[in-house]
């Protein structure tokens, strides 16, 4: 695959575990309006998504290479950890994902930052400018 390609997963992964974190904060803030969401299977859905968007992202962030600042993809590496070991603390998953909120940004960034640095390699190629 490209490397456009695994950015593009990279991004769907992160997408799942920010989908989940968000589902569950809007039942915890707002219980009265979205509580018909929680279930017998809210729990398990919801666990489900964080740890497959984080191996999503773990195995896209493994698979993208990087020439330069290497910080990019270990963030990425480090978030995608996070994520899928968070419901390994049982009650205390609200850590963690306390964790990723305050990462969040910087994981936006270095994806942001990494299409940039794909378009302008993309644009600046030996086989764009050969045709």
């Amino acid at each position: 695959m490209s490397r456009r390609a695994w950015l593009i997963v990279a991004t769907i992964g992160c997408a799942f575990v920010v989908i989940a974190m968000g589902v569950s904060t809007l039942v915890v803030a707002d219980k009265s309006q979205f509580g018909w969401l929680v279930g017998a299977w809210f729990l398990p859905i919801i666990t489900s998504g964080v740890i497959a968007g984080g191996v999503i992202l773990l195995i896209a962030a493994w698979s993208i290479r990087v020439e330069e600042r290497k910080w990019r993809r270990y963030i990425l590496m480090a978030w995608a950890v996070i994520a899928v070991t968070s419901p390994l603390f049982g009650i205390l998953f609200l850590l963690p994902w306390c964790i990723l909120a305050v990462m969040l940004p910087f994981v936006v960034a270095s994806l942001v930052s990494l299409f940039r640095a794909n378009a302008i390699g993309a644009a600046t190629s030996p086989q764009l400018q050969a045709s």
